[in-house]
């Protein structure tokens, strides 16, 4: 709705810009905007017309201004015995990096987090190593996030949504101490 109301006033912009520019060329043009100010100033209903563009147009404007995507709060609250206790989604996106990285076949990691029900949810994609099996290095990593988390920080995952965007072969460039 919101693109054909959009659309639409494209084209009446588009029209009225047309007509303003044939004043200087046509001389017919000027005489008959003025014949139609005139008709418009005795009738009620193009004033009703006009306030209606006058709405549409700041719908539009107001419309490009508001987002569609849930805001995504910076940190988590947690309440305590003392009172709110709040961690920083940095540091959640830590402890999630942590606990991947103590997984044997988890190369790289990116996070992103989004609301789930009344907690949270994280995205995360990775890169994993083709000497793993990928349904099982993704239950794994999926185990050891909402373990670790919750165990460090008290946070709830209540979902883990993974994507592996590329499976790495080769010997890990890394050492590992374990």
């Amino acid at each position: 709705m919101k693109n054909f109301v959009t659309a639409l006033w494209v084209l009446m912009v588009a029209a009225v810009s047309a007509i303003i520019m044939l004043i200087p060329f046509v001389p017919g043009v000027s005489v008959m905007i003025a014949d139609f100010t005139g008709f418009m100033a005795d009738n009620l209903p193009f004033a009703a017309i006009a306030a209606l563009i006058l709405g549409l147009s700041l719908w539009l404007f107001f419309a490009q201004f508001r987002s569609n995507k849930p805001q995504m709060p910076s940190s988590v609250v947690l309440q305590a015995e003392g009172g709110e206790v709040r961690i920083a989604l940095a540091a959640i996106d830590t402890l999630v990096r942590q606990a991947a990285n103590q997984l044997k076949g988890v190369r790289e990691v990116k996070t992103s987090f989004f609301r789930r029900n009344e907690g949270l949810g994280v995205h995360i994609r990775t890169t994993v190593s083709s000497e793993e099996s990928i349904p099982d290095l993704t239950l794994q990593l999926q185990q050891k996030v909402t373990e670790h988390v919750h165990n460090v920080a008290g946070v709830k995952i209540e979902e883990i949504k993974v994507l592996v965007e590329n499976v790495a072969v080769g010997m890990r460039n890394r050492v590992e101490l374990r």
